[in-house]
């Protein structure tokens, strides 16, 4: 006998498309009409265990198309990223840049520089290869700097400065689980390669060979511990496992024999001891030898960079905040959004913590209609579970920024529907496609997303859809909410009844 509830799912899935598929079908129903095949959506019996918040909003009339649980509070992942956005677009500026110094304490004497040479940083989080073809780029343009002024011996340490921050790197709440992977990679004032590995695992054609792993960063800084297994049969299953506090690599598994080379993430422990490692080992590569340690300034006892007694070699500006939020919106990068709300903090109070840039957060959303005390910020990724906020509160802050003068920087940060980032395979042969740009939001058992589109005849639509406890797949989450926005983009305005 068939399920009854699963057959009352598949037509709920079908009927809207039934409508929407036909040619010029889209004219033949109403408002209400529409509104009734998106009830069913978000009443589908597949997330009867589930809690939706739902609020989806006409920008050109004003209307509210649908709503369900619009101002209780949802835990939103990644949707946590839309507050620190806006917040650092609002207040920072797409124009502003992150500058890192270089500087040396003690005297140059016969090519030899007889002291320290320090890094200062304040968050730069683009020493990668998503903004430069080797993320040692800037490093090697200092070296170059360095030779050029004629040194060739560095006898003392090289000093990373990070004092900008502080030093809780990881958001408030996170899982303890996943901080080995990328996606938890601790922030800094100093940040090279992201702050993690990119591992590139080549399985061996023979079953007597082993796996090679190769980083797409060779340092000292890390070890690689194999203890992969080959096989000729079954499929590979590799682990990645970082013991906290070290940075130690295991890559654990089994490996199928002649299969596809892929690519595994982990983070590293310390960024700031990362950077100046590789720096340190980048200086001695092109010629330039080093006698001391690489240093975090925090090893240091009573640290204190005296810009009286230190001399200037030069500033490194990043590229501009719109770029760098490309990447945290449309990929998700939970450690850009970390190092934002630093940098505001730093900005506005002169203390790049999280307490500080909350505070700035605050102020903006109040601007926006939001009080502060009426949802919980504890991170600025979404990352943490402790995090709380409403649908209504989220369209608040998206038909904030769709009235600032920063409207076509940060509609051009959003993911784009079938084009690009976390929404580049959603939603694809629709009249969505191209048209939804949204915020994605995924932590186990929780999804978001939320954003605008357009309908067929010109009507602009703010949307935030979030869903908590459930227990289906995230597939299954996209077909409710891709097919609502679906039926929304085919929606004439000119034929309400």
């Amino acid at each position: 006998m068939k399920n009854p509830e699963m057959k009352k799912h598949i037509l709920l899935f079908i009927v809207p498309l039934f409508f929407i598929g036909c040619s010029g079908a889209s004219k033949f129903y109403s408002l209400n009409e529409t509104k009734e095949f998106i009830d069913a959506k978000f009443q589908d019996t597949l997330f009867a265990h589930a809690h939706w918040g739902v609020l989806i909003e006409s920008l050109t009339t004003g209307d509210i198309w649908y709503e369900q649980n619009m101002d209780k509070m949802f835990m939103p992942a990644s949707n946590e990223k839309i507050p620190t956005a806006a917040t650092a677009l609002t207040t920072l500026g797409p124009d502003f840049v992150f500058t890192t110094s270089l500087s040396y304490k003690g005297e140059i004497l016969d090519s030899v520089l007889y002291g320290d040479l320090i890094v200062n940083g304040i968050g730069d989080p683009t020493f990668y290869t998503r903004f430069f073809n080797d993320p040692r780029d800037p490093f090697f343009s200092w070296t170059d700097t360095l030779l050029k002024l004629g040194i060739k011996k560095i006898d003392g340490n090289i000093i990373g400065d990070d004092s900008a921050f502080d030093d809780n790197g990881y958001g408030n709440g996170w899982s303890h689980d996943g901080l080995d992977s990328w996606y938890s990679a601790e922030s800094g004032a100093l940040q090279f390669n992201e702050n993690y590995v990119d591992l590139q695992i080549i399985p061996p054609t023979r079953i007597e060979d082993s796996v090679k792993i190769i980083p797409n960063i060779e340092s000292n800084y890390f070890s690689r511990i194999n203890k992969t297994t080959i096989s000729d049969t079954g499929r590979t299953r590799v682990s990645i496992n970082r013991p906290f506090g070290t940075n130690n690599i295991i890559v654990s598994g089994v490996v199928i024999a002649g299969s596809k080379a892929f690519e595994r993430t982990p983070s590293i422990s310390n960024p700031t001891l990362f950077y100046t490692t590789v720096l340190k080992e980048t200086l001695i590569d092109k010629g330039i030898l080093v006698t001391g340690e690489a240093i975090d300034c925090d090893d240091i006892e009573n640290w204190e960079l005296d810009y009286t007694n230190s001399e200037p070699i030069l500033l490194h500006y990043s590229p501009p905040l719109n770029e760098i939020l490309k990447g945290l919106m449309k990929r998700s990068q939970n450690m850009y959004a970390e190092t934002m709300v630093k940098t505001m903090g730093w900005h506005e109070s002169g203390i790049g913590s999280f307490r500080e840039g909350k505070k700035v957060v605050e102020k903006v959303l109040k601007d926006f209609g939001i009080e502060p005390n009426t949802y919980a910020y504890r991170d600025g990724s979404g990352l943490s579970r402790y995090n709380y906020i409403s649908p209504h509160q989220i369209v608040k802050i998206l038909k904030g920024m769709r009235n600032s003068k920063y409207w076509d920087t940060w509609k051009e940060i959003l993911p784009i529907a079938g084009v690009d980032g976390t929404l580049r395979r959603r939603m694809k042969g629709t009249k969505a496609e191209g048209n939804v740009i949204a915020k994605t939001g995924t932590i186990s058992n929780v999804r978001g997303l939320s954003g605008y589109l357009t309908t067929s005849d010109g009507e602009e639509i703010v949307f935030s859809f979030l869903i908590n406890g459930h227990l289906r797949s995230s597939k299954d989450t996209e077909t409710i909410t891709d097919s609502v926005l679906s039926i929304i983009a085919e929606y004439p305005m000119n034929e309400r009844k």
